[in-house]
This record gives structure tokens, sequence and C-alpha cells, in this order.
């Protein structure tokens, strides 16, 4: 194939000649370019730019490389720059891909090829970026998104190289290192000419080159040093904050009042609202993104209507998740699925259909969930469990399970592993909010009464809240360990409170060999599928809504008692008011943990049937289910 590279250039020669130096280098390295057509359009620079243009140096032909300069009398900027190259290159009838570029730039290795390689992964690829870095090595660019105030972010700036090591689809990239299929410039055409010198051009360019149906990509193994901004500089006079200031502004006003004009068209016989908290990093809204994600990988139009006031919104990083979220809430042509408490269902707007999505831990639920749920057209809880808690409290509304679904393509057993200090020849691990109804202090009671510190074990407790909640008690987390079992003799237990994303979460997880969590109630529990998505078998206590996935056959039931369920330490006691929760044996637990001390081998096979049995809650599957349950198919 062939492929034009376009950059267009105000002063800054020097990185003008190094940039083309590197280009030159990478394209004879290249296995997959035959012909490479390098056009440098000159936006009327008033240093040695046009001289080294017309020099022998620039003009220098190499086989199949064939460089060509256009010479503009005004500085048209870097959309009209690009456009005055892109209508070069159609002239020449070459059949040919683009790569608009910044010449601040010094490409590394393979660059070349490997945008290729992903634009080519799929037809319904439009255009690449690749993985920027800082002078320093660090990550300047790996995709790029609008944030919550509307401006252009890069995503992970400031990481190390290593991360973002995944082709992942994203709100857009950088145009400064910009590769567009020709077939998208045939349709989509060149930048619009609305848009001042170097900020929003390329944003607007992937918005509607994705109304032809073409998405973007960031490749992390396309990579190049940017220096970020230096021609701004030069013509604006200032620092990047005043860059933007001076030129980002305007552009941004222009941008959002043309999406504003765009006209949102869809004959999808199948189209749904979800209203739900949305951008927050607890597990719920986690589940409702996965399920919206479901729904449209199995060809349903989704909208979601996030429930959250405008100064709780958060960045969405997430493309698939913010295009939904982006498209209108026209409630009156949808099915209307809202997830919340049961007594919040009054907040539900009207649609074609209203679906109840909810789920709870206790035996009881007030009579207010009981009367809203009976004025919606359909319930969806997350399991048998809770199914028959509502069925048992009167709730008349249909009711149907859709459990919580885990991404597979992130919690799988390959993969690498964060580096954990003090590991042992078994390790145990515990991942909750630190609370009375996971039970903590069951898991470390009996913990300590099956090991001692000889005992070659561990167990790692991941908790987020732990260290809040407890400092709200006066306590740090050592008091209140040994506030349970004395330190003398202790098995080691390691403790981490502190954030771990959705991403690096499994590569936390493979570092251990069973899940464990002595919960008092769930609702559903996601996290002992996301540990069986990694092989890992979990013991669990023997009630709630677990039980649609983990059994004997893929993990260790704890007993145990029902109690009734005391209020005074809940944060939203109204929901339990009456209601029963389990209260697992200590006795048990900690013959469990012996048990699997001298049964190793048993772990290996439950890890085997928890993975396998995981593999159904993919959010592919869930997806099917929710959408044949919502349109009776």
């Amino acid at each position: 194939m062939n492929l034009s590279i376009i950059i267009p250039v105000y002063n800054q020669l020097f990185y003008t000649k190094q940039v083309v130096e590197s280009i030159r280098r990478v394209f004879s390295q290249s296995t997959k370019i035959n012909k490479l057509f390098l056009v440098i359009v000159d936006n009327n620079s008033t240093d040695e730019t046009l001289q080294y243009l017309k020099s022998k140096e620039y003009l220098k032909e190499s086989p199949n490389f064939f460089p060509y300069f256009i010479h503009s009398d005004e500085n048209l900027g870097y959309g009209g720059g690009a456009n005055l190259g892109i209508k070069y290159i159609l002239s020449l009838k070459e059949d040919c891909d683009f790569l608009i570029m910044n010449n601040d730039m010094i490409l590394l290795d393979g660059c070349i090829d490997n945008l290729v390689t992903a634009a080519y992964l799929s037809n319904d690829i439009g255009s690449v970026g690749g993985k920027l870095l800082f002078p320093d090595g660090t990550i300047q660019h790996a995709g790029a998104f609008l944030n919550v105030f509307g401006w252009g972010q890069h995503i992970d700036a400031g990481l190390p190289t290593s991360f973002i090591n995944q082709i992942t689809e994203v709100e857009y990239v950088t145009g400064a290192l910009f590769y567009i299929k020709k077939e998208v410039v045939d349709k989509v055409g060149i930048f619009d000419n609305i848009f001042e010198r170097g900020y929003f051009e390329e944003v607007d360019y992937v918005y509607r080159a994705r109304k032809e149906g073409y998405k973007t990509v960031y490749t992390p193994f396309a990579q190049a040093i940017h220096y970020e901004n230096v021609t701004s500089r030069d013509i604006v006079k200032g620092d990047s904050e005043d860059v933007k200031k001076q030129i980002s502004d305007k552009n941004q006003i222009k941008f959002y009042l043309k999406r504003e004009q765009e006209e949102y068209k869809s004959d999808n016989p199948y189209k749904v609202l979800i209203s739900s908290e949305i951008y927050g990093e607890w597990s719920f809204c986690g589940v409702m993104r996965n399920l919206a994600k479901g729904l449209k990988r199995n060809g349903v139009d989704v909208s979601i209507a996030p429930v959250e006031y405008h100064y709780d919104k958060k960045n969405m990083i997430d493309w698939e998740i913010k295009e939904m979220i982006l498209k209108p809430n026209d409630y009156w042509n949808r099915v209307v699925l809202r997830s919340s408490e049961g007594d919040h269902m009054y907040l539900m707007p009207p649609g074609k259909q209203r679906i109840a999505h909810t789920t709870g831990e206790s035996t009881r639920v007030p009579k207010q969930w009981v009367e809203q749920l009976n004025n919606v057209d359909k319930v969806f809880t997350t399991s048998t469990f809770f199914r028959n808690v509502l069925l048992e409290c009167g709730v008349k509304t249909p009711i149907f399970v859709l459990p919580n679904s885990v991404d597979t393509s992130l919690f799988k057993k390959e993969g690498s592993r964060l580096n954990i200090d003090g590991l042992k020849g078994l390790n145990f691990v515990s991942v909750f909010h630190f609370g009375e109804r996971k039970a903590p202090e069951i898991l470390v009671k009996a913990f300590c009464n099956a090991f001692t510190k000889n005992d070659d074990v561990t167990l790692t407790i991941h908790a987020l809240s732990m260290k809040f909640v407890l400092e709200q008690k006066g306590m740090s987390i050592v008091d209140w360990i040994n506030s349970i079992v004395p330190f003398e003799n202790r098995p080691s237990i390691l403790v981490t409170t502190n954030y771990i994303s959705d991403k690096l979460m499994p590569n936390f997880l493979r570092n251990f060999d069973v899940f464990v969590l002595p919960t008092r109630a769930e609702g559903f529990g996601l996290p002992f599928i996301e540990a069986g998505a990694l092989g890992i078998p979990s013991i669990a206590t023997g009630y709630s809504g677990l039980l649609d996935y983990v059994g004997e056959e893929n993990g260790w039931l704890i007993d145990y008692k029902l109690v009734d369920i005391p209020l005074q330490y809940l944060p939203y006691f109204h929901n339990y008011i009456g209601g029963q929760w389990a209260e697992p044996s200590v006795d048990h637990l900690t013959e469990i943990f012996r048990h699997l001390y001298n049964n190793r081998e048993e772990i290996k096979k439950k890890g085997e049937i928890a993975y396998i049995k995981a593999q159904q809650y993919s959010i592919e599957n869930i997806g099917k289910l929710g959408k044949n349950l919502i349109f009776d198919k």
C-alpha cells in the first residue's frame, strides 16, 4: 500500500529537519509501505524553512520516497495546511492513506507500520493515533477525550511508557499523529475550515467520520516523541495555557455549536434509555456501564441518562459509554430502564415500557419499594435470591433475573501481575468495601485461628474504605486487627487501602490462589465472578445472591445461621429494617482454610470450573439476555 504524510509547518526549522530525518529512517525499515509521499506545507514561515524545502537536502529522492512542498502566502494553521496537502495528494491520483503530523516530532522505529496494522484490524476503523511520549519518555498521549469541562485531555499523561499497551477505541486522537484511511477522506472530506489554528480540527473530523460509521482507535505500538505546542507558541507567543486560551476557547465554542445542530436519526426498533448513576467507581456504576455495553453490542440503540448532578459528573474516558451518554434522552421513543433502590423508581421517566432494575441483601424490602415496583411494567433483579425476596414481600409485577456481567476481555487468566512483597506458598485474597455486611472480623479471626506465623500462607485484604471508616472510630488498621486477635504468633496479613483501577485489578488478583469473603449477604457478588474469570476459586458464605455462581463444584461454602440485621452502623438502614442476613461460622471457615492448606490440588481443579462458569457472565452474554428480557424475544 501507499502512504502520504502531510506536515503543516510554521517556522521551527530545527524540528522540521528532525522529523524529516526520522520519517526517512522509519520508512527505510517499513515492510508495509510501497511508496511514501511526503508533503510539507509551509504556512508562510519567516525563518529559513522555505529555503530548506527548496534545497537538495529536502528534495533528495530515495527509492519509493517522494518529497514535495507547498508554500502558502498566509498562515492557514493546522487544518488549512493539512487541507492543502490532502488536495495535492488527491490531485496526483495516487491511491494512498494519509498521515497528518506536526513537525515537532520524532517517529520511533516501527511507528508507521504499526499505525497501518491498527488501521486495518477491521473495516470500521477509520483513523488511528499512536502513543506520544514526552522527551523524558513518559506518556504524553494514549488517546484523548473531551473532559467534563469540554476541553480535550490526553489519556494517562505522565505515566511510564510501559503502561497502556492495548489497542483501544477512543473518543479521538491528537492531530499531532493522525492516520486517516483514504476511504474516510473520500466520504468525509477534508478538515472543516471554520476552526482557527490548531485545536479541535481533529476532534471534529473523527466525530464526522463516526457519523459515517468509522471509529477511532489508539495503538500503543506506534510511538513518537512529541515536543508539543512548538508552532502554536511561535504564532501566539506565550506558554501552553495562553495558547489554549487564545486559540482553543474559540474553537471549543464552534465545535459544540456544530454538534448541537446535528440531528440524531435511528430506525433501530430496539431502543432503550438507561437512567442510572454511571460515573462513579462503586460497583453498581460499573454494573450499569457493562449492561449498557452488553445491550449495545447485541444491537440495541442505547441512550444513557446519568442521574448524577452536573457537579458530580466526572471525566468519562470510556468512549463506548460516552457515545451512549451523548445520544438524545428521548424517553418517549424508548423503553426506559431505571437502576436504583426500589423506593427511587418515582424518578423514572415515562417511556414505551418502564423497567425497574434493583437489588438488595436483606430478606425484606420496605413497603415503599413494593408500592413503586408494583407500578412499573417489569422488574429486573440480579439474583434468584432477591427475586424470591421481592415475591415474598408482595411484588406482583413480573420479576426477571438479569445477572451482573464481568468484562472477560479484562478479567482473563493471561496477563501480567502487580508486584506484591511478602507473598508465600499459599495466598488468599479478599476484596471488599469495609463494613458490617462484609464480615471482615470473621475473616481475620478465622484466618488467625487456622494458621500461625510459621505457616507458609498469607491473607491479603484490599479494602478501599477501610482506613477512612476506622479513622472515624478512632482506630488504625493495626488497632483493629489487634482488637480481633493478638499479634503474638499471628500469620501474615497484608492490607492495602490504595485505589486500584479496573484495568489493574486483574493484575493484582493474579497473584493469589483463592478468593475469600465471608459476606453476610450479597445481592449478586460480582467479585466472586471476577476472581473466577481469572481461574481463582472462592470461599463464600452459603447464602444469598452469590449462590447463582458459587457452589461446591467451583468453591467452598461456609455454614451460617440467619440473624436479625443490626441497623446501628448501616448507612442505608431504612432498606434493612426488620430483615435478616447470615452470620457465617468462624469455626467452619477455619476448617476450610486448613483443608485448602493441605489440599492444593483441589484449588486448581475448582479454579478451572470457576473459570469456565465465569465465561457465562460476559458482557456480551448478559447483554443478549437483557435484550431478550426487555423486548420479550
